[in-house]
């Protein structure tokens, strides 16, 4: 094994507006490699975003397994307000013909969207002074008109966090108890956190953007209005953590769902039902072709690795990404997984250059 390659890249990054980076790959329970650079040193925590997702489908699936859920359960079945949603079509507002389930949500067949200015939402936040809970919160999304009927397309939305709601009304216990009891305390997992104590923060990497003019600048290290209230257990997107933290979710679900510590979170055969692709059509192609996963379907909350012609790794290799660049990599069929972490929001290139750049020098590393 040789990962030089793959060193010398990461320590190109700082050059490309990338402040400081890190990255770990572990295989067969066992870190593989290691490396930090620019600003970072090892230990900082980040925020996550939309890397959450990984945490928030192992954990539902884990009450799928124990016959709590269903994929075929209907929404309303949990959260009344989602029996009659409408749906809007030009001009006009009518009733969605399609019944919401669990599955629409975790594949991101909802019709909701990401909007967090949506009248319903903001007054929920104002009335209750940003004390709201998941379950009274995720109910106002119920309000807004869907983008289409749940299951005839694909949009990148608020929908896992609907699923948070779902799996706090089933089990008695928000997503963030739920998952340090089932998931992070099994593992060993001490820095993935939906409310980070003062410790945890004092490690925060410092966070950037990217403006319109394609600079770099220091940001307050924000988050977003949802996953920053005490009481709301973002689903889509409310984790801080740290690399040495996620690396092990990663290796549990690259190695059959057995963590490092020994213990078993999830079957096989849920593993790989999150990764099957559930996307057709074009809703789906077009989303591809703008956020850069060329060769990847979509399957329950996690991408996953279609035409091996474009990629070094196999078909079913899955995982997610977050909004400042956070990447999870997890292959099943070599027992490998990888975490890759920056803090800067708004750059495109992480997606479409950075991380297929990082995924495909692994693998000729491991040559």
């Amino acid at each position: 094994m040789d990962f030089s390659r793959l060193t010398e890249y990461l320590d190109h990054l700082p050059g490309e507006s990338v402040p400081g980076c890190e990255m770990i790959v572990w295989k067969d329970h066992r870190e593989m490699y290691r490396h930090t650079a620019g600003e970072a040193k090892g230990g900082e925590t980040y925020w996550l975003y939309s890397a959450t997702k990984v945490l928030t489908m192992t954990v539902t699936m884990q009450l799928i397994e124990k016959g709590l859920l269903r994929l075929s359960d209907p929404v309303s079945e949990y959260l009344p307000a989602f029996g009659h949603l409408t749906v809007q079509e030009g001009d006009a507002v009518r009733p969605a013909k399609t019944a919401l389930t669990l599955e629409h949500l975790m594949a991101m067949q909802g019709g909701l969207d990401y909007d967090l200015t949506a009248p319903a939402i903001q007054r929920k936040i104002k009335e209750r002074g940003g004390e709201a809970g998941t379950v009274e919160l995720v109910n106002c999304f119920a309000e807004k008109p869907l983008h289409f009927d749940p299951g005839l397309g694909f949009r990148y939305s608020l929908c896992h966090d609907v699923v948070g709601a779902i799996v706090e009304v089933v089990t008695g216990k928000p997503l963030s108890v739920l998952a340090k009891e089932n998931v992070l305390e099994p593992l060993g997992i001490q820095n993935l956190t939906f409310h980070p104590n003062a410790e945890q923060l004092s490690r925060l990497a410092p966070q950037y953007t990217v403006d319109e003019r394609g600079n770099i600048a220091s940001i307050p290290n924000r988050r977003d209005s949802l996953a920053s209230m005490p009481h709301y257990d973002s689903g889509g997107g409310g984790l801080m953590g740290d690399a040495d933290s996620y690396i092990l979710l990663a290796d549990a679900l690259a190695n059959g769902g057995v963590g490092a510590s020994g213990a078993h979170i999830l079957s096989q055969q849920s593993i790989d039902d999150m990764r099957r692709n559930r996307q057709f059509g074009p809703a789906w192609t077009d989303w591809l072709k703008v956020k850069h996963k060329r060769g990847y379907g979509y399957g329950l909350g996690v991408r996953t690795l279609m035409d091996a012609s474009t990629s070094r790794s196999p078909v079913g290799e899955f995982g997610w990404d977050g909004a400042a660049g956070a990447w999870a990599m997890i292959d099943p069929d070599n027992h490998l997984a990888a975490f890759y972490v920056q803090h800067v929001l708004n750059m495109n290139r992480a997606y479409y250059e950075f991380h297929p750049a990082i995924r495909d020098l692994l693998y000729e590393g491991l040559l």
